[in-house]
């Protein structure tokens, strides 16, 4: 990491005032921040191109005394700097160019392409239903295979007067008491810690996002508004529009088992 940047991050942090409750105040600071870290990455590096340029000439300024047998000592030292920055800056750039081409798929992987075309028969051959087993016999007419699936999750998903839900001889498993009341119990600061160390540092929600790598880095500045937008959601369950969110659903294991088993025959 560059020196002074944790530095940088602290102070600019504690000037951030963000608006609304936590969670929207944690986005607005980072947006925040991501602007005045574009601006640091600018003045600290530059532009890189031209500083590739002119190391180059630099070293061939030196390559050319050396050829002269005129280099003193000085000059060598010179000369093994520069190499060391030459390198330092083209690692820089390979990993830049390693991020434009990710923006690239992002921006042009699903156009009308080879790859894209190849992926999506791909897909639709392994998920394609040839047949079912009716009456003990496999068939593999469209209509019938049309038909048993809508009837198979028609009879899965009626509606009961009793239940609701008609799942045959499906039963949910129950948590202990114990087990049931940690799941509404508050978060910790070191379960908090846990799964962001978990994550994969490289994941970010896009191209020019923060990555779980800068998170755990600036954890000791981050730490105090990222507890309160999680102690946030725990105590009001609402995620404001613009924040990441996810949506789960619960499928018993036995119901896929079957699905699985009528798609293979």
């Amino acid at each position: 990491m560059e020196p002074g940047f944790k530095a940088f991050v602290k102070e600019k942090w504690g000037s951030y005032n963000g608006q609304g409750n936590n969670i929207s105040s944690l986005k607005e600071k980072l947006k925040y921040l991501k602007a005045d870290l574009k601006v640091w990455n600018k003045n600290v590096f530059g532009c890189l191109q031209t500083n590739q340029k002119q190391i180059l000439k630099d070293i061939e300024i030196l390559d050319v005394k050396d050829d002269n047998d005129v280099l003193e000592e000085s000059d060598q030292i010179r000369r093994m700097e520069l190499l060391s920055q030459l390198r330092m800056i083209d690692n820089k750039l390979n990993s830049l160019a390693r991020q434009k081409a990710r923006t690239n798929w992002y921006k042009f992987g699903d156009m009308n392409s080879k790859f894209y075309h190849t992926t999506i028969r791909w897909r639709r051959l392994k998920n394609e239903v040839k047949g079912v087993q009716v009456g003990g016999q496999w068939c593999e007419e469209p209509e019938v295979v049309r038909r048993e699936a809508k009837a198979l999750f028609e009879n899965r998903f009626t509606a009961t007067r009793d239940f609701g839900v008609n799942l045959g001889s499906v039963e949910f498993k129950s948590l202990p008491h114990d087990i049931s009341l940690s799941m509404v119990s508050s978060f910790t600061e070191e379960e908090v810690k846990e799964a962001v160390w978990q994550c994969e540092g490289s994941k970010s929600p896009g191209p020019d996002g923060f990555n779980f790598t800068f998170i755990r880095n600036c954890w000791d500045v981050l730490k105090s508004d990222v507890m309160e937008a999680v102690n946030s959601f725990q105590e009001t369950g609402v995620i404001p529009k613009g924040c990441n969110a996810s949506f789960i659903a619960l499928v018993p294991d036995d119901f896929l088992r079957q699905v699985h088993r009528v798609c293979q025959k």
